[in-house]
């Protein structure tokens, strides 16, 4: 095997070049498959449709009574709100058509 930064040759089992600190190929594609295999063990958290549905209906509580709070128009809070809930609806719809 050969490096593929200097050529210089390489034994089979070497993980890095003795010339210029390179990583073969070999331990690149292990890397590679480790990541691979973390990744198929510990998948990313995916937020839900329900767990979004919850969220919406708790911002359309929440944001104009924070309004009234704040003395702001209550019209902005719902603005705010169901700009929010279809933020997190449409992050929920998506990942579940792409959940793996």
């Amino acid at each position: 095997m050969f490096c593929k930064n200097c050529r210089k040759r390489l034994s089979d089992t070497a993980k890095f070049c003795d010339a210029c600190g390179m990583q073969t190929s070999a331990e690149q594609a292990n890397i590679q498959a480790q990541q691979e295999k973390n990744r198929q063990e510990n998948p990313p958290a995916f937020l839900d449709v329900k767990m979004a549905a919850i969220s919406t209906v708790i911002f359309f509580f929440i944001m104009p009574v924070a309004c009234l709070v704040a003395e702001a128009p209550i019209v902005l809070g719902l603005v705010c709100a169901g700009v929010m809930s279809a933020l997190f609806l449409f992050m929920g719809i998506r990942n579940q058509f792409f959940k793996k």
